[in-house]
């Protein structure tokens, strides 16, 4: 209390008993664009943990690999070969041979040489046809999408389809019925139309590649996978 001396010498007090206000700090909330901001963070942070923990998961697929070198030629038993887990790229993937089609691989011939470790794959194997006497051999060129959306193997077999035209009248007829599929290769050429495959199949008697030949020249050839083992 402050004492203010007069005039008069009597002393006036000055203080103020009206009561103060307490002032208290006001609470600030982050924006709504720093909130995204943060939330983005979170969401970035959580895919990066998941593509981490994604790339030292182990591989899932087993693929058919050669346990020992693999000479041409050879037929191949349970022995030769194993299975490996491993990530393969889709192009890759396409070629090989998970374990779970094992049964085309064992009992099949060798036509290139396989190291020790590598993967088995459908340009390294043919069927064996049982006969030392070869049945005559085509290689063809064919549109994957006309070919089993690309997914036919060797030892699989196809009925063979010829369209003559492109016309909505375009006579189709069977060409051959249940031939053995013995190679699939990828194309080495570039087609407008899409990825093209080298099919080599096995047949009878040469009328058989006569007839076959002349529809790949003059017709549009579609192969139509067949369950049937018969001959």
């Amino acid at each position: 209390m402050t004492a203010v001396a007069t005039h008069a010498g009597n002393t006036e007090d000055t203080s103020d008993d009206t009561p103060k206000r307490q002032l208290t700090p006001r609470r600030v909330w982050p924006g709504s664009r720093a909130t995204i901001g943060g939330l983005l963070v979170a969401l970035a942070a959580l895919g990066l943990y998941a593509t981490v923990r994604s790339a030292q998961a182990p591989p899932s697929t087993l693929y058919v690999v050669a346990r020992t070198a693999i000479a041409p030629g050879t037929v191949l038993t349970p022995e030769l070969v194993g299975a490996q887990r491993m990530d393969l790229p889709d192009g890759l993937a396409a070629g090989a041979f998970s374990s779970t089609q094992d049964d085309l691989v064992i009992g099949s011939v060798a036509i290139e040489a396989i190291a020790a470790g590598e993967l088995v794959q459908q340009s390294d194997i043919r069927p064996d046809t049982g006969n030392d006497a070869t049945p005559f051999e085509m290689s063809f060129r064919v549109d994957s999408d006309r070919a089993v959306g690309g997914t036919l193997r060797a030892g699989e077999r196809v009925d063979v389809i010829a369209t003559f035209g492109s016309s909505a009248q375009a006579p189709t007829q069977v060409i051959e019925r249940n031939v053995l599929v013995i190679a699939v290769r990828r194309s080495g050429d570039s087609s407008l139309a899409g990825e093209r495959q080298v099919i080599t199949v096995a047949l009878d008697n040469p009328e058989q590649a006569v007839a076959l030949a002349g529809a790949v020249d003059k017709a549009s050839i579609t192969l139509v996978r067949t369950l049937d083992s018969g001959q």
